[in-house]
């Protein structure tokens, strides 16, 4: 049974209404508009005619904002899809969503109504839980050469085409796992060796080859074979110089008789990719503008088109 003065629901055999104390049975009104949404029945204890319970903080209108506004007829709430707006839309949702909910829409009961908003809330934190473990394990799966691109078809054409057929092409990375401790080369065995006081060496063949401050840090990456029985070694020398520039790197020239170092030369960067095109090796290495490149050619080193010069800050033996 309702009230015919102020539309709140009474118990059957109730004399008066317990909201308006009006008389039951009494005449009502000409007109009675029961629609919430158009004439709330005001609770006591709430001066705004919201139920306790209602308001609060909703997950499911922060997170999924735009489309919770479509469900619960909140329009404003439209405004998330706007961009830099959005995410100012999506906090105040978080705050405000669940009352303009409750008079946006119609409701069964105050149950019904945060039944509703607790599965709303749930998918909210489910995707998002879902989302947050899909980049975590992106970041771990996804592969290390991805952080290199290949350069388009076009460029490749033209490069392997200037210098000769491609023989070989891949990554180098000085951070990588398992680098070899030492490599056989037609000069004889380069190693990293330790004495007795503590005090690292580069050797080759059982022979100090460089034993300056830098040699503790000196290690090769990888050989690439030239024509004429000779060798090209690319070295890195990695750790001892700070933070300010984790690697640089340079060639051993190496044939029968011995070893010849280049230049230092890199980025700092400890990545990069490389092209051998016959006796020309080129190293592309990524900096703050883009990226560098490196030829090794007839054993001169060039950096962006400038031929490096052996001098004390860039000699490997110092």
């Amino acid at each position: 049974m309702f009230c015919s003065h102020c539309g709140a629901q009474m118990a059957p055999d109730a004399a008066f209404c317990s909201v308006c104390g009006h008389k039951a049975g009494s005449e009502a009104p000409a007109a009675v508009n029961l629609d919430k949404r158009d004439a709330p029945v005001p609770v006591p204890g709430t001066p705004d005619g919201m139920p306790d319970g209602v308001k609060g903080w909703s997950w499911g209108a922060f997170f999924l904002n735009g489309i919770w506004a479509i469900g619960n007829r909140t329009w404003i709430g439209l405004l998330a899809f706007v961009p830099y707006l959005g995410w100012i839309v999506a906090i105040w949702l978080g705050f405000k969503g669940r009352e303009m909910a409750w008079k946006n829409k119609q409701w069964d009961s105050l149950e019904h109504f945060n039944r509703v908003q607790r599965r709303w809330s749930q998918w909210g934190i489910g995707i998002m839980i879902a989302f947050t473990l899909l980049m975590v394990v992106g970041a771990f799966v996804a592969p290390e050469e991805a952080l290199y691109e290949e350069p388009p078809a076009a460029t490749q054409t033209r490069a392997d085409t200037d210098g000769g057929p491609v023989t070989e092409r891949g990554l180098v990375d000085s951070n990588a796992d398992k680098l070899p401790a030492s490599l056989s080369t037609v000069a004889g065995l380069l190693d990293r060796r330790t004495d007795a006081n503590g005090a690292r060496a580069l050797t080759l063949g059982g022979r100090v080859l460089f034993s300056g401050e830098d040699a503790g840090w000196q290690f090769p990456l990888r050989s690439f074979t030239l024509s004429g029985g000779k060798e090209a070694i690319l070295m890195a020398s990695s750790g001892g110089r700070g933070n300010s520039c984790e690697t640089l790197f340079f060639f051993l020239l190496a044939d029968a008789s011995g070893v010849r170092p280049t230049p230092m030369f890199g980025t700092c960067s400890a990545r990069g990719s490389f092209v051998q095109r016959g006796d020309t090796i080129e190293l592309e290495l990524p900096d703050v503008s883009g990226a560098s490149t490196i030829v090794l050619k007839d054993g001169v080193v060039t950096e962006d088109g400038q031929v490096l010069s052996l001098t004390g800050m860039n000699d490997p033996s110092r």
